[in-house]
């Protein structure tokens, strides 16, 4: 499987370093040099770009993705448009990050095929440890 992640804060680095430790053929991108220098020894192939520039898209090729995770964390617009490029280039699966449950919305109507709330997420299953513990 061949999986890019847009955007290497902690849940991308994680997701990543999972991912190609399990197998997967990883492509990571994020602008920041020093995030993108810190995985190229962990993922198959570490690209700093602007992933919202249509020609730096295609001319990495992440339309051939199976996967692509729209990661980024502080620049909604930017995680939008991350989605609406892999969509329209042809990526099998795209899923995103969201901050919260209205951005899930617009990123599901932006042609997201999953949303995580990591948060959220997070939250849920603390809870259920945690009472699980008591019993």
């Amino acid at each position: 499987m061949k999986v890019a992640i847009v955007g290497l804060g902690l849940f991308g680095h994680a997701l990543a370093i999972q991912l190609a430790r399990s197998g997967a053929e990883v492509v990571v991108v994020d602008r920041d040099l020093r995030l993108v220098s810190a995985m190229r020894d962990e993922v198959a192939h570490a690209v700093c770009m602007d992933a919202t520039d249509e020609r730096e898209f295609q001319a990495q090729e992440l339309g051939k993705m199976d996967v692509l995770v729209a990661a980024i964390g502080n620049d909604f617009e930017a995680n939008q448009m991350v989605v609406l490029l892999a969509k329209q280039n042809g990526v099998q699966r795209v899923i995103a990050r969201a901050p919260s449950e209205r951005h899930a919305r617009i990123l599901r109507m932006l042609g997201a095929d999953d949303v995580l709330l990591p948060e959220v997420q997070a939250g849920e299953s603390l809870g259920r440890r945690l009472i699980s513990e008591r019993k």
